[in-house]
């Protein structure tokens, strides 16, 4: 009772007296953050805090993670009495005051004891935000209870059931469809026609319209044997590359697969579409879906980055694109330091929220701030699960796609490249030391200053190109020695004085496209000595000092000051200075200053003592000085440099995807670490998380330790990968999160080929989710997958081949009043076409598409490319496909809307590209003056909707054809009649929808 009146009383006069109380300084605030938060956060919050209590280790109910936590206190009052320590319970604990004693573990240092006194004296200043944590939501997440929910359940074996009417089904799908129509008393529609089942199955595995032709075998086929021609015909289709195309466009709605970074400066993200061709692939070569997860997740960590043939540089380059499945998510490049850390965890829960409701139909992410309030996933397994990638960042990565051919090449420069390196070698060991010994018997006591003569010039001398004027040897390069008398081009250019060129000044009177000029000077030098020369050129520039060559660099830009520096060996008495200067195009010039170079200190120090009193140390610091000085070194060490310019460089294929401790939001040490935060706050952090998987879909005793260790030979185990181990977890079917996995992908499947899943929410398996309507079916089908090796294309197979898949559109009265929304599959619901299988079919049926795959895409979306090509930027999505309900891209999409507005079909009436279709469907439709009407509007229909017309559609648009060609006149009337008739047929339901 005193406890509830002390909290009342702080209640009722709290907040007058902090109304009463001046705001804290930052200096307060400083002092908070400083002195007392680490503190708090290292003693305290394993047992006072948010997360202690979502762990079930709170103690004496009292959170001491937020402002109002203190305040609020737990069993035994408020933790702090602002202003007042001696009254402060919190005080008296780290006292150790009778039998309040925290730490438990020892006593704090006085001096942090004395901290926290002030503290309180100041007011208690406390930054952290968030109220105080409510205990009565209710107990912990009880896992054990979780763990019965249907979804978390093992797979169970469901047989297929028996059945009075055996002759219903086509395969075992259809006794579990059977069992629940003959438990409901439901009777189910007729097999549709083959041009209906043909177009359907069409349009569900390659996303386009079969041709008449197409049609016509089929039909054939199948009134000669139903059975055989269907089975024939859903082979083919799986194995048509255009079902990877369609197929992996549902994926990367999971995926929300994007080219750009979304956001207001939506920067490109030019290599992305890698991840869409590794989708695309997987999906034609049937890869196994347990792999193509693992690739997704962790494919980097499984990569040969060093490919030695072109086999492994092609797997590496899958393995690698298949991670832009982690970093496809939106990222903002406008970031304040401040910010960047909330960013991170925001990027974070982007991948796991993705992970969590594509892979496992599973809301992950809704336990960022708090335990989910539905699902049974407290907040740790939260924040262990984005621990996983704590690593995780995006980059291009880099893969040579041509190792053979680079290794030849390579090993073909290195052999010319060792004599050139041997001849140095050789110099350095042999000739050098007798160099420098003859140098410093001849070392003068001061280094006299060299002079430089007036400027020559000669130029410009023309060529073919840039590289061929930078290559080409002109005239002054062929002497042994400069004559400044001699002339070339038959007299045109000789060498001209300069006197008014001074050093230190950029001189842009050079002329000449594609061209070389060259400076000369003599410089006279007193005695043997090193010049520093700082350059710069207009495009490219060569050295030569003594007619040996001592600088080369060819790079387009304007000439500035200090681009190039070189130091150069004089000899005693008269030097050659030849500079080349290129010019690509436009005006150009060059800058020229020179400088003396002494002794360094080190090595003046080193020569005030006898050479033969020189340690092997003192003697390599010297020599390695010396040598730059030596002219004939400098020639060997300039044809070393020169050569290596032509080492060959491997030629990388650029993929945007995950990298490890690749490009984040960076804000120092932590930016690669996961801490469980208070209520997702990163201000409040609750100590670093270790990466862990969800409790609810582990079967093993010794929780994650299972996936996360990896046993060596010598049977001692290390910690592995955690995304391996994410990998390894999400696809153990015994142990982890394998029988989901399966569940949810079998579900999609089923979801795209019958309208509707058998769970109708196919990215929520949770409690919030909806039932399936077909438990036992479910379960069987995610068991074939598994006992199949997880290929996809058998269970199309098997979906496509059941009778269930085979109905028609019909009704039943009964059924219909049974089961109005045909939940337990007893006809065929019509279903409009996606947006890209709209845009895809209207080239198809212009004659006009282009089957081109891979590679990048287009923002035209004129261009006759799928859909599925064209570029994903994020804030200039294609208009025709937003209009058809196209994802956004800014997350995880599992089920599309099917929206029906006016702009849909004013779209397909006034758009310049339908109406450009029109009139190539009617030249196809009616390629010659020899087509009759009937004939070019039959064509038409069949073309359009894969049937010819009824008796009755026929007339009516022949009506409608003579009445158009009527009103327009001229004498192609009939011809542009036809074309509108065409244009009517694209705008019809049937050419959008499929029953």
């Amino acid at each position: 009772m005193t406890h509830r009146i002390a909290l009342l009383a702080l209640l009722l006069t709290g907040p007058t007296a902090l109304a009463a109380e001046p705001k804290p300084s930052q200096a307060d605030l400083d002092f908070f953050e400083s002195k007392i938060r680490p503190v708090l956060s290292q003693h305290c919050y394993q047992c006072h805090s948010a997360q202690a209590a979502s762990q079930r280790k709170l103690k004496s109910e009292l959170t001491l993670d937020t402002a109002a936590g203190l305040l609020k206190g737990g069993k035994r009052g408020p933790a702090i009495v602002p202003g007042k320590p001696a009254d402060s319970l919190l005080i008296k604990a780290i006292r150790h005051h009778d039998k309040l004693k925290m730490p438990p573990k020892g006593k704090l240092g006085d001096d942090v004891i004395a901290n926290f006194e002030r503290w309180v004296k100041l007011g208690a200043p406390d930054s952290r935000t968030g109220e105080a944590l409510d205990l009565r939501l209710g107990a912990p997440i009880d896992i054990d209870e979780g763990k019965r929910f249907w979804s978390f359940q093992p797979l169970k074996h469901a047989a297929p059931p028996q059945v009075k009417d055996k002759s219903w089904s086509h395969n075992p799908i259809d006794r579990f469809i059977a069992a629940r129509h003959e438990a409901h008393g439901l009777q189910s529609v007729g097999v549709a026609q083959p041009q209906t089942l043909i177009r359907r199955a069409y349009f569900d595995l390659i996303g386009l319209p079969p041709t008449p032709a197409q049609v016509d075998a089929f039909v054939k086929q199948y009134e000669q044997d139903a059975q055989a021609a269907y089975a024939q015909l859903i082979d083919e289709l799986l194995a048509s590359p255009r079902y990877g195309e369609r197929w992996g466009r549902h994926w990367l709605d999971l995926a929300r697969f994007a080219e750009s970074n979304g956001y207001a400066f939506d920067k490109d993200r030019a290599n992305a579409y890698r991840y869409r061709d590794f989708v695309i692939r997987a999906f034609n070569d049937d890869m196994p879906y347990d792999r193509f997860v693992r690739l997704q997740v962790a494919g980097d960590l499984l990569a040969k980055l060093n490919p030695t043939t072109p086999e492994e540089a092609q797997a590496a380059a899958q393995k690698i694109a298949a991670t832009g499945f982690l970093v496809a998510g939106p990222f903002t490049t406008q970031q304040t330091q401040k910010e960047r850390e909330r960013s991170r965890y925001e990027q974070l829960d982007d991948m796991v929220h993705t992970l969590g409701t594509s892979l496992l139909g599973l809301t992950v992410g809704c336990a960022r701030c708090h335990e989910h309030k539905y699902d049974p996933l407290p907040q740790p397994d939260y924040y262990r699960m984005i621990a996983i990638f704590s690593q995780v960042g995006f980059a291009d990565v880099g893969i040579n796609m041509e190792p053979t051919k680079f290794a030849q090449s390579k090993a073909a420069f290195d052999k010319a490249h060792a004599p050139i390196v041997a001849a140095r070698t050789s110099f350095e060991q042999e000739q050098l030391p007798v160099a420098l010994t003859t140098w410093l018997d001849n070392r003068p006591e001061h280094m006299p200053a060299p002079g430089f003569s007036t400027w020559q010039h000669i130029g410009p001398f023309p060529a073919e190109s840039f590289d061929k004027a930078y290559d080409q040897a002109f005239g002054p390069e062929n002497q042994k020695q400069v004559d400044l008398k001699k002339t070339f081009a038959d007299g045109r250019l000789k060498w001209t004085e300069q006197p008014t060129w001074k050093d230190g000044v950029v001189h842009n009177t050079l002329t000449g496209e594609n061209a070389a000029n060259y400076l000369f000077r003599v410089v006279e030098s007193p005695v043997a000595r090193k010049v520093t020369l700082s350059l710069g050129s207009d495009d490219a520039i060569r050295v030569w000092i003594n007619r040996k060559h001592v600088l080369g660099n060819k790079i387009g830009r304007g000439a500035a000051a200090d681009q190039e520096k070189v130091t150069i060996p004089l000899k005693k008495g008269r030097n050659e200075l030849l500079i080349k200067i290129v010019n690509g195009g436009g005006p150009s010039g060059f800058y020229f200053k020179s400088s003396l170079d002494g002794t360094p200190a080190n090595v003046e120090k080193i020569l005030q003592v006898a050479q033969d009193k020189w340690d092997d140390k003192q003697r390599k610091q010297v020599l390695d000085w010396f040598k730059t000085t030596d002219e004939n070194w400098l020639a060997l060490n300039t044809a070393v440099e020169e050569h290596k310019k032509q080492e060959p460089k491997p030629k990388l294929t650029m993929m945007y995807a995950a990298k490890t401790r690749g490009s984040t939001y960076n804000f120092g040490g932590d930016t690669y670490k996961v801490y469980y935060l208070s209520r997702g706050n990163a201000d409040n952090k609750q100590g670093e998380a270790p990466a862990g998987f969800l409790q609810v879909l582990m079967r093993s005793p010794n929780g994650g330790q299972r996936w996360l260790d990896a046993t060596q030979p010598n049977q001692q185990k290390q910690a592995k990968p955690s995304r391996l181990a994410l990998a390894d977890w999400l696809t153990d079917t015994q142990h982890g999160a394998g029988h989901l996995l399966a569940r949810v992908i079998v579900n999609r499947l089923w979801q795209h080929h019958f309208g509707q899943g058998i769970v109708l929410t196919p990215s929520d398996f949770g409690t919030r989710g909806e039932r399936p309507t077909h438990p036992e079916l479910l379960d069987w089908l995610a068991s074939e997958l598994i006992r199949n090796g997880w290929r996809l294309k058998p269970m199309h197979r098997l979906m496509m081949t059941s009778r269930a898949y085979r109905l028609g559109s019909g009704e039943y009265s009964a059924s219909e009043k049974a089961d109005p929304d045909n939940m337990l599959v007893w006809r065929r619901s019509p279903r409009r076409l996606e947006a890209e299988a709209i845009r895809d079919s209207l080239f198809a049926v212009a004659g006009t598409l282009d089957t081109t795959m891979y590679g990048k895409g287009s923002l035209d979306e004129r261009t006759p490319r799928r859909s599925v090509y064209l570029t994903v930027k994020r804030s200039r999505l294609i208009p025709m496909l937003q209009l058809f309900d196209a994802p956004d891209a800014m997350q995880s999409i599992g089920k599309r809307e099917a929206s029906t507005v006016a702009p849909q079909a004013l779209a397909m009436m006034n758009s310049p590209l339908v109406r450009d279709i029109a009139g190539k469907l009617a030249a196809r439709a009616r390629p010659d003056a020899k087509t009759t009407l009937d004939d070019a509007i039959a064509n038409a229909y069949r073309i359009a909707f894969s049937r010819p017309p009824t008796a009755d559609e026929l007339v009516r648009m022949k009506g409608f054809i003579e009445h158009q060609a009527k009103a327009r006149g001229g004498g192609n009337a009939e011809a542009l009649a036809f074309r509108d008739a065409c244009h009517t047929l694209l705008c019809m339901n049937e050419f959008v929808y499929v029953d």
